[in-house]
C-alpha cells in the first residue's frame, strides 16, 4: 500500500514540476542559490559584451591604419608656423606707408614706365621693385614679408644697408636703403619680424627716406605688388614679365663718391700761349707797311 502511494506521489511530481519547485523554495538554501546563479549569469554577460567591444575597436583601428606608415620623426620635423603664409608689405603696419616708386612693367603705359625709372649718374635705370615711404618723410621699421633665412645682411655704399631673405621654392625677398640692420646672415626670421629701419641711399636720392623692396624667383625680379596677400604656392611667375635681378648700376657705372659725374671744366691756364716769335714778325710787317 505504501509503495503504491509513493509511486502515486512521484507520478504527481512528474506531472506537476511546479509543485516540486514550490517545495524547493521552502528550503533555506534555495533563494541564495538562485541569487548567486542570477549574478553569475549577469556578470558573464557583462564581461562578454566588453570583450566584444574591445575587439571591434581594435579591428577598426587596424583598418584605419592599414597601409599607412607614420614616422614620428617626420611629424616632429614640421617647422613651427609651417602653415601657408601670405606675403605682406615689408612693414609691420601697411597703413603707415605709401608706394612712391613702382616696378618697371614692359606692358605699362609710357607715362607709367617713365615713373618707374630711377635716375642715377646721368643714366635712367628700370626699377626692379617698389619703394615705400612715410607720408611725412619719417623713418619706419622694415619687416620681413615672409618667414625665412637671412642670406645677406651687409652695408652697400650705393644701396644703403641691404638684407636678403631666402624662402621656399627659390623665392628671395630683398630690402634696400635700410638705415641700420637688426639681423645678421644666418638668422631665421618670422613674417613681420623687424629687420631694420628705413633710410636714404645714394642710388635713389629722389625717394628720400624709404625702403626698396624686391621679390625674386630664380634670379628674376617680379612685381612685388602682384605677389601681395598670396602664399608662395599661389604665386605665378612669367619670365617675360620679370627683370634681370642683377643689381643696377654695375660696378663700372658706380660713382664711388656718391655724386654724379660732371663735365670737367676747362682750366684757363691750359690755353696754348702765342709764340713770341710770331708776335715779333707781325710787328716787323707793320713797320714795313709804314
Amino acid at each position: 500500500m505504501k509503495d503504491e502511494e509513493k509511486k502515486a506521489s512521484e507520478s504527481r511530481e512528474k506531472e506537476n514540476p511546479g509543485g516540486q519547485i514550490k517545495q524547493w523554495s521552502k528550503k533555506p538554501w534555495f533563494w541564495p542559490a538562485v541569487y548567486l546563479t542570477v549574478c553569475g549569469v549577469l556578470l558573464s554577460s557583462f564581461f562578454a559584451f566588453q570583450s566584444g567591444e574591445t575587439d571591434i575597436a581594435e579591428e577598426s583601428e587596424q583598418d584605419e591604419g592599414f597601409g599607412v606608415d607614420v614616422d614620428p620623426e617626420d611629424e616632429e620635423a614640421l617647422p613651427v608656423g609651417a602653415e601657408a603664409e601670405e606675403m605682406q608689405l615689408p612693414v609691420q603696419d601697411e597703413d603707415v606707408v605709401d608706394v612712391v616708386g613702382y616696378f618697371y612693367d614692359h606692358d605699362a603705359s609710357a607715362e607709367e614706365q617713365e615713373a618707374a625709372l630711377v635716375y642715377y649718374n646721368q643714366i635712367y635705370y628700370q626699377n626692379k621693385g617698389i619703394d615705400l615711404a612715410h607720408p611725412e618723410g619719417e623713418s619706419f621699421e622694415a619687416a620681413a614679408a615672409l618667414s625665412g633665412e637671412v642670406v645677406k645682411a651687409e652695408q652697400d655704399s650705393l644701396l644703403g644697408n641691404v638684407v636678403e631673405i631666402n624662402h621656399e621654392d627659390e623665392l628671395v625677398t630683398a630690402y634696400h636703403s635700410l638705415e641700420d640692420l637688426e639681423v645678421e646672415e644666418g638668422d631665421v626670421v618670422a613674417k613681420g619680424d623687424v629687420i631694420g629701419t628705413a633710410g636714404e641711399n645714394t642710388y635713389n636720392r629722389d625717394a628720400g627716406v624709404h625702403v626698396h623692396f624686391e621679390v625674386r624667383q630664380d634670379g628674376v625680379a617680379f612685381n612685388p605688388e602682384d605677389m601681395l596677400h598670396q602664399t608662395v604656392s599661389e604665386m605665378t611667375f612669367d619670365e617675360e614679365e620679370g627683370l634681370d635681378a642683377e643689381t643696377d648700376p654695375s660696378e663700372g657705372e658706380r660713382d664711388e663718391d656718391g655724386a654724379e659725374e660732371a663735365p670737367a671744366e676747362e682750366d684757363p691756364s691750359d690755353e696754348p700761349e702765342e709764340d713770341e716769335g710770331d708776335e715779333d714778325e707781325e710787328e716787323n710787317t707793320d713797320n714795313d707797311e709804314d
